[in-house]
């Protein structure tokens, strides 16, 4: 009579060993996680969570199996959407969700989520980490804040600096339909621009027929400075006004002129008075001097 073989033995209980095995290690896997972790049914139901899905949401996991997996967050519907949608495409990355916590503190989380398949290959479920972006965001929002109010300074400063220039660079109406800008310092390509924008406004606000520019304060000019006032002039003659540039030392002359700068096309003159006469002639006001001093008056 053959030998029965003992059910008991070890080697016959050895299967059912591995299975509890790995059934222990993958679930110290999911406890290892210090993301929430929690496998989603095809009907949406929760079907298992680990220890941080449990203090993310404040409820034991004994409650949250068999819930609606969309109970537990602000937006239900948009929870609801982020599942299917991975059971449509196979998974989800960095899904925005805000959870409630059973005490009512929300805290904002990115869901990653995948399709998980059973031993046929058929979908199972859905297996989704969720991550605390909460700090994330307070960073942003705090980082956003200061942001703000460096650009609030930013542009102060601007305003500050546009009003500088404007002091520095005054328009003047010396009389109807003449304008002078005197200017005094350094006069780079900024300063050209806010030159040009002042004097243009001046010329429209006060009908001018003539302005006089005066850059007897002025050390040095380069090549686009020059450009500059050349484009200054022209669009002034577009606007019905003539520029005379006034005031041009020897220097700055020979500075131009090495450089190549054609100043042709803008009426010069060699100082500011010489400017104004200029100017006068243009306009056609004639100078009367009286008998009793040494003033004069235009007419």
């Amino acid at each position: 009579m053959p030998q029965l073989k003992n059910a008991h033995s070890p080697k016959a209980s050895l299967p059912a060993a591995s299975v509890q095995a790995g059934g222990d290690y993958a679930r110290s896997l999911l406890e290892a996680s210090l993301d929430p972790l929690v496998t989603i049914s095809p009907k949406g139901k929760v079907t298992d969570v680990n220890e941080a899905a449990v203090k993310i949401t404040g409820i034991s996991r004994k409650e949250l199996i068999g819930s609606d997996f969309s109970n537990y967050f602000t937006e239900p519907d948009k929870a609801r959407v982020g599942y299917q949608r991975v059971f449509a495409d196979g998974f989800v990355t960095d899904y925005p969700l805000t959870i409630r916590h059973k005490d009512g503190h929300v805290i904002e989380v990115l869901y990653n989520a995948s399709v998980y398949r059973d031993a046929k290959g058929n979908v199972a479920g859905v297996f989704a980490a969720a991550r605390d972006i909460t700090v994330q965001k307070k960073t942003e929002a705090e980082l956003a804040k200061t942001n703000a109010a460096l650009q609030g300074q930013i542009e102060e400063r601007r305003r500050a600096e546009r009003a500088i220039l404007e002091l520095s660079t005054p328009v003047l109406q010396l009389r109807e339909g003449l304008l002078i800008l005197p200017i005094i310092g350094i006069l780079d390509s900024q300063r050209a621009r806010q030159l040009t924008e002042q004097l243009l406004n001046s010329i429209r606000n006060n009908r001018a027929k003539v302005a006089v520019v005066d850059i007897t304060g002025v050390a040095a000019v380069d090549s686009k400075v020059a450009n500059h006032l050349l484009q200054t002039a022209e669009a002034a003659r577009l606007m019905g006004a003539t520029v005379i540039l006034t005031g041009l030392s020897p220097e700055v002359a020979q500075s131009l002129v090495s450089i190549g700068v054609d100043l042709s096309r803008l009426i010069t003159v060699g100082d500011l008075q010489g400017g104004i006469v200029e100017a006068d002639r243009l306009l056609g006001v004639r100078v009367v001097r009286t008998q009793d001093d040494a003033s004069t008056r235009r007419v």
